[in-house]
């Protein structure tokens, strides 16, 4: 079968998250007479999102090699129209004169942010005679205030085993206002147990997990990466353990990590916090026997259990996918007689560039597409069919899964990440198979616009916002946990399902880039039409057939409460 189009593994490169970047950066365009003047916003990270509208300060400050003489700094505000793209008419426009002031000195301009959504916000500095010295870019969202946690079946990764700023203070109450009930990381062997028998937890780590349970997150926490620092004889050439003693000494970071964050009778605040375990991040199964792997897997599914009878074990690290469904890994562990050593199996079907409802051809596969409407039911089937002992079947987690903003490649910018990302979502749903899908990633992990890797976040590295985060909270804090209920319309290019009965929403969209008609059928009455900033416009439906114009991002018909 040939390869899966997906990107590198988190683990494998890792060295990306070690490179030391300032924690927060913006774009900024110098002219080159004037490199050395610096304008950058420098409100703290996170607070550009708000949760309501009204005034918003914006502190910026002047970075110049000398004392700056006279300027005048414009502040511009753009909104964003329904399919995701900045308008080019300024919605506000502010000037503030500055007089002659020292390098580094605040400077702070009030605007007026009027609704929901997203807008962003251009800054320029320009001296009296109307030269340029620099100009800065930046975004604010406006979401709704979010109390209670996201649908069950709305996860995200997080890097902060990679990645201790931003501390989980701010941004676990992001990831709960975007919706999301769940996070994905890891838990490193080698950053617990640097000296053989020793385990040390990061604060970094308890932190986020005390927080996650707190604000009621839910975790799945990946266990993996090889030990050479403490056992340099145990990993001569590969990470993976393969001998007994190495599967020996990972058992035992296991029950250190287990007994410290998956116990619930733990006094710490973080005891109970996981109890959900994924073994290994994409196994290289072309470099690592399924027998080796089930090896692991065995030691690891018991170490677990010892601690927490009730937790799962997630095998397969979304490994083993080889061009087809993902099953494969599964399949080869069934093969192995390890059916009885798992809750479930994860798998990683990245599609970039391709859509969500169409993905790419497969050649020699179980299914003729890697697509969500053809990978979730062929694993819903495949998992119902293998029952466990227990009398339950293997759940299917979909742990990783993601659009980069790539512009070199047409058509994968921010506002069709934003229409991937919730489409996805809406789909899965609608296919009923996977306990969580995991979105790949809630934060851009370095400020390279032409290296992929760094592209994939809702939220820009500094934590402004992305068109994809309000996308994400709307559809959230809109369909919620609605179940999918019926396609009103489910053609090749143009959907509308129906999700919910007593209290339903419908949301419709197209697949292929464009704007189409839908007609759809809906008892007459009056309906709020919401886009994915979640502006609200009334819809009244006097007749039953309704011609509807979607686009990429979903949109909203919800029956005006009475």
């Amino acid at each position: 079968m040939p390869t899966i189009h997906r990107r590198r593994s988190p683990f494998r490169s890792r060295t990306l998250w070690r490179t030391t970047l300032p924690a927060l950066m913006f774009l900024a365009f110098s002219g080159v007479s004037y490199a050395q003047v610096k304008l950058q916003l420098i409100n703290p990270p996170g607070s550009q999102v708000m949760l309501t509208s009204g005034k918003k300060t914006l502190r910026f400050e002047v970075l110049s090699p000398a004392r700056l003489r006279a300027a005048r700094m414009t502040v511009v505000v753009y909104s964003y129209d329904s399919d995701g793209k900045a308008v080019h008419t300024p919605l506000a426009s502010y000037e503030k004169t500055i007089g002659s002031m020292d390098s580094g000195k605040a400077i702070d301009v009030d605007v007026a942010i009027p609704r929901s959504g997203l807008f962003r916000v251009d800054a320029t500095l320009k001296l009296s005679d109307g030269e340029m010295l620099d100009k800065t870019t930046s975004t604010i969202a406006v979401v709704t205030k979010r109390d209670e946690i996201g649908p069950s079946d709305f996860g995200v990764g997080t890097h902060f085993a990679q990645r201790v700023i931003p501390p989980a203070s701010v941004l676990l109450p992001l990831v709960k206002q975007a919706g999301f009930s769940w996070i994905r990381d890891d838990l490193y062997w080698a950053a617990i147990e640097k000296k053989p028998g020793v385990f040390k937890f990061p604060q970094s780590y308890d932190a986020y997990l005390a927080l996650c349970k707190q604000l009621g997150i839910s975790t799945v926490i990946v266990l993996g990466g090889g030990n050479a620092d403490a056992y340099p004889t145990l990993f001569p050439k590969s990470d993976f353990p393969f001998s007994s003693d190495a599967r020996a000494r990972f058992a035992a970071y296991v029950d250190a990590v287990v007994a410290r964050y998956g116990d619930a009778t733990v006094a710490a605040p973080y005891g109970g916090a996981v109890s959900h375990w994924e073994v290994w991040n994409e196994p290289d199964f072309s470099k690592i026997s399924y027998a080796a792997y089930l090896s692991l897997l065995w030691e690891t599914f018991g170490a677990i259990k010892d601690v927490d009878p009730n937790a799962s074990v997630i095998s397969c690290g979304g490994g083993g996918s080889g061009g087809g469904p993902g099953g494969d890994c599964v399949v080869g562990l069934l093969e192995e007689g390890g059916l009885n050593d798992q809750t479930g199996f994860s798998v990683h079907p990245y599609m970039s560039p391709n859509t969500p409802e169409k993905g790419y051809k497969t050649v020699d596969a179980p299914i003729d597409a890697v697509s969500i409407p053809t990978v979730w039911p062929y694993l819903k089937d495949f998992a119902a069919d293998r029952v466990k002992a227990d009398g339950r079947p293997l759940q299917v987690w979909v742990t990783e899964m993601g659009w980069p903003v790539n512009p070199k490649e047409p058509g994968q910018d921010e506002a069709m990440q934003a229409a991937n990302l919730a489409r996805s979502f809406l789909l899965s749903r609608r296919y009923g198979t996977v306990r969580v899908l995991f979105w790949y990633d809630f934060v851009d992990d370095g400020t390279d616009p032409y290296n992929i890797e760094h592209n994939f976040g809702l939220l820009h590295y500094d934590l402004t916002p992305k068109p994809a985060f309000v996308a994400a909270s709307v559809l959230t804090s809109t369909v919620g946990k609605r179940p999918w209920v019926k396609a009103l319309i489910d053609s090749d290019n143009v959907k509308a399902y129906q999700y919910g009965n007593d209290d339903p929403v419908i949301v419709g969209w197209t697949a292929d880039g464009k704007q189409h008609d839908a007609v759809v059928t809906l008892p007459p009455g009056k309906y709020i039409q919401r886009d994915w900033q979640g502006v609200d416009t009334p819809l009244p439906i006097s007749a039953q057939a309704l011609h509807w114009q979607v686009g990429s991002i979903p949109r909203y018909l919800i029956p005006e409460r009475r």
